[in-house]
Parts: C-alpha cells; sequence; structure tokens
C-alpha cells in the first residue's frame, strides 16, 4: 500500500487534517461497539465447529468490523477488500496482480468518496470529506490514499496482533491470569505490543548529516534501516526481553511508532487489544492450540508478522 503522502511536510499537514478523529475520546466512545463486536464474533465462533480458525472465526472479522464502523465502509465489503489489501502486501504476487489490486481499492474509495460528497455520513470518512475535501483543504485523490491507508492499516496488523498475541498467552500461560488481573491493562498490552511486534518491515532512511549512533559512524547521505521488532528486543532497554512479562513496566517500544510518525490510530489499537485479549480468554478459558505450535502456517509472503491460519479448540 504506497503511503498517501509525497512529502515530510504533506505528512504533517494531512496528519493533522485527520488527527483529531482518532483522539483518545473519539476512540473511547467506540469502546462499547468494540465490545459487542468481540463478544457476537466470540458468540458465533464457540456456536460453531471445533477446533476452528481463530484467524477467520475471530481475528479478522473483529478487526475488519471495527475499521468499517470507524471509517463509514459497508461491513459486507470487508472480506472482498482484505483480499485486495493481502494481495497489494504480498511478496510474491505478480506486479500485474499488485497493480490490478491497488487500481480496484482506488476506484472503491473514490465510489467512497462521491457518495459522502453527495450526502456526507457521520463518520470519520464523511467528516474528512465534509470538512476537508469539499472546502477544497484536501484533493479528493489524497483523501482515497488516506482511507485506503487507515483501511490498509488499520485491519490487517490489527488482525495479525489479535492472533500473535493470543499466540504468545497461550504459549505462556502463567501470563494469562496477570493480563486478566492487570490494574493497568493498557501497560500489559504494551508487552505484547512489544513482545509480538507485527510491523517486520524496516524502516528505511536516510541521513541527514553526520552522526553516530553506538559507536558507529554513520555519513550523511548513507541509508540506514532501522528494524523495529529488533529494537524491541534490545536487552539495554528490557531486562530479559525474550521473556513474556505482562507487569513489565516503563514501557518504550516502537510497535506503534514514534514521535511525528507514533501510529495516528494508537489510541484505538490500545483500547481494541485491552477488550480483545481481556474477553477471550475470560470467555474461554480453556482456548488453546489445535496444533503443534511448528505446524502453524505463519506467514512468510507478505510484510505483516502474523498466520495464515491459527487453528485453535477449547
Amino acid at each position: 500500500m504506497p503511503f498517501p503522502f509525497r512529502s515530510d511536510e504533506e505528512y504533517r499537514v494531512q496528519r493533522a487534517m485527520i488527527l483529531q478523529e482518532f483522539s483518545p475520546r473519539r476512540m473511547e466512545a467506540l469502546r462499547p461497539f468494540i465490545q459487542r463486536t468481540v463478544d457476537e464474533t466470540i458468540d458465533a465462533m464457540l456456536a460453531g465447529p471445533r477446533p476452528t480458525d481463530l484467524m477467520a472465526a475471530f481475528a479478522l472479522p473483529v478487526a475488519s468490523l471495527i475499521i468499517c464502523e470507524l471509517l463509514g465502509v459497508p461491513r459486507e465489503d470487508y472480506e472482498h477488500l482484505h483480499v485486495l489489501s493481502r494481495t497489494i502486501g504480498s511478496r510474491t504476487a505478480g506486479r500485474e496482480a499488485v497493480e490490478r489490486a491497488l487500481d480496484e481499492m482506488d476506484g472503491y474509495f473514490h465510489r467512497m468518496v462521491d457518495a459522502n460528497k453527495r450526502e456526507p455520513g457521520d463518520t470519520l470518512m464523511g467528516r474528512v470529506v465534509a470538512e476537508q475535501v469539499l472546502p477544497g483543504k484536501m484533493s479528493e485523490q489524497d483523501a482515497v490514499s488516506m482511507f485506503q491507508f487507515l483501511f490498509y492499516t488499520g485491519h490487517g496488523p490489527s488482525a495479525y496482533m489479535f492472533g500473535m498475541g493470543a499466540v504468545a498467552l497461550l504459549l505462556n500461560p502463567d501470563q494469562i491470569g496477570e493480563f486478566l488481573a492487570a490494574k493497568e491493562p493498557p501497560q500489559a498490552v504494551q508487552e505484547l505490543l512489544r513482545y509480538v511486534t507485527v510491523s517486520q518491515n524496516a524502516r528505511q532512511r536516510a541521513v541527514t548529516e553526520d552522526l553516530t549512533i553506538g559507536g558507529q559512524l554513520i555519513r550523511a547521505g548513507e541509508g540506514v534501516l532501522i528494524q523495529i521488532d529488533s529494537a524491541n528486543r534490545d536487552e539495554t532497554i528490557f531486562s530479559d526481553p525474550d521473556r513474556l512479562d505482562v507487569n513489565r513496566a516503563p514501557h518504550r517500544n516502537l510497535a506503534l511508532g514514534h514521535g511525528v510518525h507514533l501510529c495516528m490510530g494508537r489510541a484505538l489499537a490500545l483500547i481494541e487489544l485491552e477488550v480483545v485479549f481481556g474477553t477471550l480468554f475470560r470467555r474461554v478459558p480453556t482456548l488453546r492450540l489445535a496444533v503443534p505450535l511448528e505446524d502453524i502456517p505463519f506467514k512468510q509472503d507478505e510484510n505483516l508478522l502474523g498466520a495464515h491460519e491459527l487453528p485453535v479448540t477449547w
């Protein structure tokens, strides 16, 4: 998915235009919907067959329905948009397939923007179109790119984090009780984000002036790759970094970015993860993996850490 900004300055301007939509107050107002979505999805899963695929039966529907509700995307469209997203993020799909998926998603969100120009809805998309696009503060194409980006980053990483977080807790069962009893659930969520950082792509940056990091001189003009998942296991920052400890504090992990590139949806992500894991393990206390860890088909062909399928039973 192409990043919808062409320069740091444009990024800052457009980020400021939309950041208010992700305020902690607005995201907290979504909590009842998130809780209801999680409960209804668990109800459906428990009524279905065992074993089941936690990704298809729970993680993907929950993540997709939440971002659809926020953006104003019809919930019946999420499966098709997810297929397009997987093609766009695939490391093995051919160029033509990726370009077709990009064109189709671009066309979809153009139609959504056009509909909101005619009749803005009380959704993130409707408000951005009414407040930014119609007055000419943001171009229609920039809005389309922004909404594509928000759907892409707002459902895939969340779904894979639900799955990988569940695996981490199931492999460390003593931490499940600690998570459920945590006085500071956001702190426990931060530890899961650190431990199973789903964004595995190294950030590519160019150095603008000579600097020294960790005793290594990097000269102006040289490129660097910033590996976020490695930073989150830095033993100089986190004691015993390969151990999951939901009571770990304080937290300085980079799973959701940092500074001006801090994830716009951070407040939403923290609420989602708190509700998802708290509800899942409280309602399904006997949840367990249905196959050995080595038999889980983890992703090797996409830009996110996750599992194609996650067989579980209870």
